[in-house]
């Protein structure tokens, strides 16, 4: 099976688009298509079924799915591996990263990354906090970034950053007439929540259970899968729900959400890199790890 091949087959699955997986491959479409029908053709198997634009993975692909990912992760481990008995500091550093820390917080600390060490190639992809995991787990990925952590004897989480919850609500805080409500004034709202595997709907709901208020005490309407998602959907009158205040800060200044405080409760909650314990890390995923030491050391990584 040719690695080429493999990795556009990945990309196709993680994507769920054959246009998309070109789109982050820098490929044609047509190409795309052409290597994984000769895949299947090498293969004597069907691996994608296509309905319209949408993608699901067979039996036979999600079987072919587990070996590819650990085929590529052994190439990336092997090349750097080659690298380093040459005095050379190169390869290819794939994260993959829940919403928050992978769309607000790793961007910038990537870049200072890339800008001391130009020959590591970075992969970052999204994924709710589970997700990762699992990735991690499976070896899909040396490094992960995730908003809450698991007791898991076989993974090491690393602190990277603090963050804080909010609540928001639409512009005109329709169900709101004061700017600091009590606990009690959660209950009967319109309340949309992040999918079960997202770090910040675990955080939140663990701290409202710890003041007192179970999940079922609210009227939940929605659960969205993304932080985009939930805000949109917020800012229509939807109902309200926490985020991250990383990731309201523009629509907060703009006026398009309004936050409201809740007597009594702070949300503070910290986010985590995570690897397997056991697993030796490729240099760049090592070098990583120190970078996001020395730049927490330097305070260049801010809490909120």
């Amino acid at each position: 099976m040719d690695i080429k091949r493999l990795r556009i087959f990945c990309a196709v699955v993680e994507k769920g688009s054959f246009s998309q997986a070109a789109k982050m491959l820098h490929l044609a479409q047509p190409t795309v298509s052409f290597q994984i029908a000769s895949l299947e053709k090498e293969l004597g198997t069907k691996l994608l079924d296509r309905d319209g634009r949408e993608v699901t993975v067979t039996k036979s692909g999600e079987v072919l799915l587990q070996y590819a990912s650990r085929i590529l992760q052994l190439t990336r481990e092997a090349r750097q591996a080659i690298d380093e008995a040459q005095g050379l500091l190169r390869g290819e550093l794939v994260i993959a990263a829940s919403t928050i820390p992978g769309e607000y917080i790793l961007p910038p600390i990537l870049h200072r990354f890339k800008e001391k060490y130009s020959g590591i190639d970075i992969v970052l992809t999204i994924s709710d906090t589970r997700g990762v995991i699992r990735k991690v787990m499976d070896n899909e990925v040396e490094v992960g970034a995730v908003g809450a952590r698991e007791e898991e004897e076989k993974l090491v989480f690393t602190k990277l950053a603090t963050d804080r919850l909010v609540l928001i609500t639409p512009p005109d805080k329709r169900w709101f007439k004061r700017e600091v409500i009590t606990l009690d004034g959660l209950k009967n709202v319109p309340f949309i929540l992040r999918e079960s595997g997202s770090g910040t709907r675990t955080s939140a709901m663990q701290k409202l259970k710890e003041m007192g208020i179970d999940k079922e005490e609210l009227n939940i309407v929605m659960e969205l899968g993304s932080t985009t998602a939930v805000k949109k959907a917020v800012e229509c009158g939807g109902g309200i729900s926490f985020v991250s205040e990383r990731a309201v800060e523009t629509e907060i200044k703009l006026g398009l959400l309004k936050e409201v405080s809740v007597k009594g409760l702070e949300m503070n909650r910290d986010f985590f890199l995570v690897h397997k314990r056991q697993k030796t890390l490729s240099p760049a995923a090592s070098t990583f790890l120190q970078f996001i030491q020395e730049q927490r050391e330097g305070g260049l990584i801010s809490k909120f």
